[in-house]
């Protein structure tokens, strides 16, 4: 759930840096909602998959049947690592002119 929550909240701030940018700078078309809209659902299948997956643990421990599964480790990790890699091709092509436009009140 922690991982979930810090997805979401990752998707959130994407877009919230994207408005945060001066109204005089140019807004160019860009992806940086969608990155942050998948961020965000990743995050929801997250939690959607993680209680799936408590549930039935559960289930597995009270009938003593449980042995663990690796598929959702490397499902979410391979998730995790390839929005982080969209994150830092997004990073470096922003133009570094547009870096200084971002308004602090």
């Amino acid at each position: 759930m922690r991982s979930a929550i810090a997805l979401m909240g990752f998707g959130v701030l994407i877009v919230r840096l994207r408005i945060l940018r001066s109204p005089i700078a140019p807004q160019l078309p860009g992806a940086g909602w969608k990155l942050g809209l998948a961020f965000s659902i990743v995050g929801l299948l997250t939690v959607l998959l993680s209680t799936q997956h408590y549930f039935a643990t559960r289930n597995d421990i009270e009938q003593d049947t449980y042995e663990p599964r690796d598929r959702w480790v490397i499902l979410s990790s391979l998730a995790v690592v390839l929005l982080g890699l969209r994150v830092v091709y997004y990073v470096f092509t922003v133009p570094l002119g547009l870096l200084n436009t971002v308004l602090i009140e």
